[in-house]
């Protein structure tokens, strides 16, 4: 295995400076992309609301209640048109995907981890598999992925007071695919917090907007690859990403990707 660490008092292994997706840039990615599907899950939970409207108004006789929830319901059905249409406007093809290593990328990175690693004072180690084999990878996206990954985590080890804060991004080859793990020692994540963090505008930190992990699960379902979640309180939090290897992608991982519904505590 060929490790490489970025370390906060600058005594890291040599790397190769890579170029880093503007701010700008990632701005457009989420229009073009990360859109349409917060239009989509936002239009799934006013669906409910939809429906028990209508539900309570055919149980209730009172024309006061009926009458509101006549507006509720109008009000409902008019957000769900508008997010559909929204939904529509932003809908694009998935961005080409050129073969690349994620090896190289995450070592063409090596400027931003560095710049995390001074200004947080966590080490970040970089531990990857030398038989890790090229993938069809949108590279510009992929490194969208791993920014917000990581600044989640190092956002997440600001929590932790203990020393030896680490962030470690492993790669391994498997049978069917190659594994990409972000990892962190720090505070964790409780089970009902695992099933929220897909979900738009959701923040467990309060300088987040909520959007990071759906951009991640977008990317994710884009390169037909998995991501399943682990963590125990106080300990660490984990996301192992799966992508399938390109002589053999795999329907049932095409059909299922995104996040894997065995993320677990």
């Amino acid at each position: 295995m060929k490790t490489i660490e970025f370390n906060p008092d600058g005594q890291s292994t040599a790397f190769s400076p890579g170029e880093i997706p503007s701010k700008e840039f990632q701005k457009n990615e989420i229009f073009r992309e990360i859109l349409p599907l917060v239009f989509h899950k936002m239009k799934n939970k006013l669906t409910p609301v939809l429906g028990y409207a209508q539900i309570l108004q055919s149980r209730s006789s009172d024309e006061f209640i009926i009458d509101r929830l006549r507006k509720i319901e109008k009000n409902t059905a008019e957000l769900t048109d508008a997010f559909n249409i929204l939904k529509d406007y932003f809908k694009a093809a998935p961005a080409p995907k050129q073969p690349g290593n994620i090896n190289l990328i995450l070592q063409a990175m090596g400027p931003n981890w560095q710049k995390v690693a001074n200004s947080e004072k966590i080490r970040i180690v970089l531990d990857l598999d030398p038989t890790a084999p090229a993938l069809w990878l949108n590279a510009v996206q992929l490194k969208i992925l791993l920014l917000n990954m990581v600044d989640n985590a190092a956002t997440a080890l600001k929590m932790k007071m203990a020393q030896g804060k680490e962030i470690r991004l492993s790669t391994r080859l498997e049978d069917d695919a190659l594994k990409l793990v972000i990892r962190d020692n720090g505070a964790g994540v409780s089970e009902e917090e695992i099933n929220n963090i897909w979900t738009p505008f959701y923040a467990k930190f309060p300088e987040h907007a909520g959007l990071g992990l759906v951009i991640c699960e977008k990317i994710i379902a884009n390169h037909s690859a998995t991501c399943r979640v682990s963590s125990t309180l106080g300990e660490f939090c984990q996301f192992e990403i799966r992508f399938p290897l390109p002589e053999n992608p795999g329907e049932k991982q095409k059909k299922s990707a995104g996040k894997d519904p065995r993320s677990q505590v």
